[in-house]
């Protein structure tokens, strides 16, 4: 190369062309820590930036692959130019939410390092709430050149005819978070079932009888609310508790910040106080988000939890921690563990058995659901 053409170069290129060289060389070991920006910025002279421009792009190639927390490491499956040219290595994450909402970014960082270690890296699509956006999205990812599918829908509905388009063109599908009845679809879920019936049996050992479960949206369209609440029916039966109306409030609005938070009375601050009027001691949210906003609303309403309202939540948020609310933890790290484990077996082995996977989880109970037992009693 002349060096009229170097001298053109961006220094990130050349930093990268210089460490594939010592890479295939073999100067780095598979399970030791690669260089650090500040190392590469310090070793070439070129600022942090550049030097992080370099690393991110072999991340991107599969050269290098990041652990969240420890740095980057050599990939043990180098790709080949052959590899490079004919075989895909993104795969595709569809999500309903930006990734920084509850604890998906978990399963995100743990489902990218899996990969990565295999010289796969994963792009992420936002949809929304929008079912024409979802289905335009897995339109879009068709037509273009992927080696697989990580998909959590927003609804039930879970475009089955885009999805059978990606199973055969060889391309394997993992749900998450919905649990789906289709036998062919692989599926990483937690147990939805088991943290309705653990919220349940807390509220009842806690003395509670007049317990709500609170949701957005009709059960109809979301199985893993469904299966929430049905743990919750199956414990209050189990407790001799007949099931009424009362224990199933769906919000009488759309939930946001302002609904919770307004000073002029919201029907959703409406709800809350008549559900206390009515008897009701206990509220388990569909997710920590909307008990972030029962929590918020209360507060300013007046109702105080746990004194007037015992809460629960559903995900084990940074916010329901912050806020002390009891809420069900999900491993959502092993979701992405699993999710990478069932596509890297399904790349191999097109011809692989379908896998429905439910992870257990576990209550973390906290201020919001430990009240006076005394003070309950009133109230039956």
């Amino acid at each position: 190369m002349d060096s009229q053409n170097t001298k053109n170069r961006p220094k990130y290129e050349m930093i990268e062309e210089a460490l594939l060289e010592r890479i295939h060389a073999g100067d780095f070991s598979f399970d030791e820590a690669f260089c650090t920006e500040k190392m590469l910025s310090e070793q070439y002279e070129v600022s942090r930036i550049t030097a992080k421009r370099a690393i991110e792009d072999l991340e991107q190639q599969g050269i290098l692959y990041r652990k969240r927390g420890v740095g980057s490491f050599v990939s043990r499956n180098l790709p080949s130019d052959d590899d490079a040219a004919d075989a895909p290595k993104m795969i595709s994450l569809l999500v309903p939410f930006a990734t920084t909402q509850g604890n998906i970014s978990e399963a995100i960082g743990t489902l990218s390092a899996v990969l990565a270690e295999q010289g796969y890296f994963l792009s992420i699509h936002v949809t929304g709430s929008s079912s024409p956006k979802e289905r335009a999205t897995l339109e879009l990812l068709r037509s273009q050149n992927i080696a697989g599918l990580v998909y959590y829908p927003k609804r039930d509905n879970i475009h089955l005819e885009e999805l059978n388009d990606f199973m055969f063109a060889g391309r394997p599908i993992v749900i998450i978070d919905k649990q789906t009845d289709c036998p062919y679809l692989n599926n990483v879920v937690c147990d939805n079932y088991d943290g309705g019936r653990q919220t349940a049996r807390h509220l009842l050992e806690q003395g509670h009888r007049n317990i709500a479960f609170y949701t957005a949206a009709p059960l109809s369209e979301t199985s893993s609310v469904r299966d929430r609440f049905a743990g919750f029916l199956h414990e209050i039966k189990a407790a001799g508790i007949a099931p009424n109306p009362q224990q199933l409030v769906t919000c009488c609005q759309e939930l946001s910040d302002d609904a919770a938070l307004s000073t002029e009375r919201t029907p959703f601050q409406e709800q809350l106080l008549a559900m206390h009027r009515d008897g009701i001691t206990a509220i388990i949210a569909e997710n920590d988000r909307i008990a972030e906003l029962i929590f918020l609303a209360c507060r300013t309403i007046g109702l105080r939890i746990p004194e007037d309202l015992c809460l629960c939540g559903f995900d084990d948020t940074n916010v329901s921690r912050s806020l002390g609310i009891t809420s069900i933890h999900q491993d959502f790290a092993g979701i992405g563990r699993e999710v990478g484990r069932i596509l890297l077996a399904a790349l191999k082995n097109p011809a692989a058995e379908t896998e429905k996977i439910i992870l257990p989880v576990t209550i973390v109970p906290r201020a919001s659901s430990q009240k006076n037992l005394s003070s309950i009693s009133e109230h039956d």
